[in-house]
């Protein structure tokens, strides 16, 4: 038997976590799978840009697909304040730098100013701006006027409209 050096109760020996409070038997004796291990300089991937990358700079475009269509729309989102997603505003007259109108925007439940994209420290953003119907990122509904990281490959939805992200190279034509 060995005796937890926390509560003093009796162990059956080998035991490493007390049964009675959870701690350490012996805690100057840490079992060797317990310990971190630590990376090497080659096991970081640091500054290595893969499927699903955050990375947004500025040699990076935006396109987006209008899924179940063989759309795509480049986005613009190097004038300040990023790039508004909508639908066209008859009333206004206002057009928003990504028009999902074409889309059947207004049935499947597109906002006029539904989301805004935005690029902070070679980061691209996603914005809902208070929309009637919410804008998921991956399926999960975002709160409003909070800003989100958008990566390669994600799926933004506005309403019931759905839309997937890819980051080309700006260089590279499409």
């Amino acid at each position: 038997m060995v005796k937890c050096a926390h509560c003093t109760r009796e162990n059956p020996d080998g035991t490493v976590i007390c049964l009675y409070c959870g701690q350490l038997v012996d805690p100057t004796r840490v079992p060797q799978q317990a310990q971190t291990r630590n990376l090497g300089e080659s096991d970081s991937g640091e500054n290595q840009p893969r499927w699903g990358t955050a990375r947004f700079d500025e040699q990076t475009a935006l396109i987006l697909r209008v899924t179940d269509s063989s759309q795509i729309l480049h986005v613009d989102i190097s004038k300040p304040g990023g790039a508004l997603i909508g639908r066209y505003d008859s009333q206004r007259g206002e057009v928003p730098e990504v028009d999902l109108a074409p889309f059947n925007a207004i049935d499947l439940g597109v906002s006029r100013q539904h989301a805004r994209l935005t690029v902070h420290e070679d980061s691209l953003y996603i914005t809902d701006l208070g929309s009637a119907n919410a804008t998921y990122l991956n399926g999960l509904r975002l709160t409003p006027h909070q800003p989100r990281i958008l990566r390669d490959s994600d799926e933004i939805r506005l309403g019931r409209l759905k839309l997937q992200v890819t980051f080309v190279d700006a260089k590279q034509p499409d």
